[in-house]
């Protein structure tokens, strides 16, 4: 089992390895890129001009990014009870799987528990 566990760091260690590598390499394009707006960057396509320039001060008022920052807060702690009660949820499984394992053991086995 500690094999399969080393084996998995290494792959681990490995992949973060390479995309440092692919990031490392990339810096120089990233640096020559000119730096935009997000509204700028943003493409509206076929949209009209008119309902572009809406779209832009509507985004732009404090009302509307109260609205936006209180809605995306909301979705954030909904997000973080169901990754918490997840959380809880795996933990209380391996702990079945954990006390099920020792109890299957029997008296030749000689592997050390996890």
């Amino acid at each position: 089992m500690t094999i399969i566990i080393t084996i998995a760091q290494i792959i681990f260690v490995l992949s973060v390895l390479g995309i440092l590598f692919i990031i490392a390499r990339k810096i120089p394009a990233l640096s020559r890129l000119p730096q935009e707006s997000l509204a700028e960057r943003l493409s509206f396509g076929a949209v009209p001009r008119g309902v572009q320039g809406f779209i832009k001060k509507l985004t732009s008022t404090p009302l509307f990014q109260n609205i936006f920052i209180k809605k995306l807060e909301k979705f954030l702690r909904k997000f973080k009870i169901l990754a918490l009660k997840t959380d809880n949820t795996l933990t209380k499984f391996i702990k079945k799987l954990r006390k099920h394992s020792e109890n299957s053991k029997g008296p030749g086995d000689n592997e050390m528990p996890m």
